[in-house]
């Protein structure tokens, strides 16, 4: 059963594989079915839900064209997840978050 997230975190914040489970299930799709539309093994599939795994950029770009989702959506939550995994443990990583968000109020998102 998928953890469902705390109740006052914004949907917003729900890690990747949660949210692809959650789509997955409310249209009660089997894994095999998003797999295959995506070209990847359910087991990789079932891993990426489980926050055991990481998509590619064409796996996620597959699965948001299955499940209609903006493909800037899927990405950037791509990106996150792969935040989570590289550096979960640093002790500087919410720092590193911060000094993003300033460059960003300093010289505007690249587009």
């Amino acid at each position: 059963m998928a953890r469902q997230p705390k109740a006052n975190t914004p949907y917003t914040a729900q890690r990747l594989g949660e949210w692809l489970r959650n789509m997955r299930e409310s249209k009660r799709l089997p894994l095999r079915v998003v797999a295959a539309a995506a070209e990847m093994d359910q087991a990789h599939l079932s891993k990426v839900e489980l926050g055991q795994r990481m998509l590619t950029t064409d796996q996620a770009n597959a699965i948001a064209k299955f499940f209609s989702v903006e493909a800037n959506e899927m990405e950037a939550r791509r990106i996150a997840e792969k935040f989570r995994f590289e550096y979960a443990n640093n002790p500087a990583a919410e720092k590193a978050i911060h000094m993003i968000r300033e460059d960003i109020a300093v010289y505007g998102a690249k587009k």
